[in-house]
């Protein structure tokens, strides 16, 4: 698992949630990587409103944040399961992982 320190020394499991029929759904969990809790939360609305998706999803869950590399190492011991960093995703990947 690789994670670059530039692009934020934590790491954050992120759930995004979306509106079907009035009933809150849930997507998989996946992560973004930040400094702290705003800049992430930024990040991952940054992502939503670069594919117009901002008015129908949000986030549901953020986790504390972990560093980069205890994170890593825990994925490497099978502690925590690897997720998708959501900047890592294509357009395609992110709309197929959000379900549309």
């Amino acid at each position: 698992m690789f994670f670059d320190p530039e692009a934020g020394s934590c790491v954050f499991e992120i759930i995004l949630g979306f509106d079907v029929d009035g009933e809150t759904q849930l997507c998989g969990p996946c992560l973004i990587q930040a400094d702290d809790h705003e800049e992430a939360e930024e990040k991952v609305m940054e992502i939503l409103d670069d594919l117009d998706l901002e008015e129908e999803h949000w986030i549901e869950e953020m986790s504390e944040p972990y560093d980069i590399d205890e994170y890593r190492q825990q994925v490497e011991d099978k502690e925590k399961t690897r997720y998708p960093l959501l900047d890592e995703m294509t357009e395609d990947e992110m709309r197929d992982f959000i379900g549309l």
